[in-house]
């Protein structure tokens, strides 16, 4: 009685090693180990299809289509200014114009939650603008070049929020039709 396991109780019995299945929690960190990819996809697939997080306010098409035409027409206005062709009252009506385009999307931008960094660019965009008609400065390429970079960093903000409305859209759609 004293070394046959047959006789013991259930509860003080060793596990077997024979055929068991391995249970599911302990099989996961030894699959995991051997593939590291593996677990980058779950956890991935985790994030993708129980969140969607935004980090920056949302596409507005509006205020994307007023930056096109400002961006457009300030280019236009500097060639015309390179080869002589822009007149005084050209220029200042220029200048109220992209000023009060500038106003329109900082106000556009202020009504949607987490667009501090688009509202600061357009700020910066803003003072560009008002110093060079401040300077009453015929805005040749040699003066524009910060004005024009300063386009190019709310361009690229408005692009992100574009690939992130995108990519938030087909994120709904396919948990939506499920």
């Amino acid at each position: 009685m004293g070394s046959n396991p047959e006789h013991l109780p259930r509860a003080r019995r060793s596990p077997q090693t024979g055929n068991r299945p391995t249970p599911f929690v302990t099989a996961l960190p030894s699959t995991y180990a051997r593939h590291p990819s593996t677990l980058l996809a779950f956890v991935f697939g985790l994030l993708l299809a129980g969140c969607s997080v935004l980090f920056i306010a949302p596409y507005d098409a509006t205020t994307d289509r007023l930056l096109t035409d400002l961006t457009v027409r300030t280019e236009t206005v500097v060639v015309e200014a390179d080869n002589d062709q822009l007149s005084v009252g050209e220029q200042e009506k220029f200048y109220a114009e992209a000023e009060g385009t500038v106003n329109a999307m900082k106000m556009r931008a202020g009504l949607y939650a987490k667009n501090e960094q688009e509202i600061a660019a357009l700020d910066e965009l803003a003072k560009r603008y008002r110093a060079l008609h401040e300077h009453h400065a015929s805005p040749r390429t040699s003066l524009t070049t910060g004005l024009r970079a300063t386009l190019l960093d709310v361009q690229q903000i408005q692009v992100a929020k574009k690939r992130s409305s995108v990519f938030s859209s087909s994120l709904n759609k396919t948990s939506t039709s499920q």
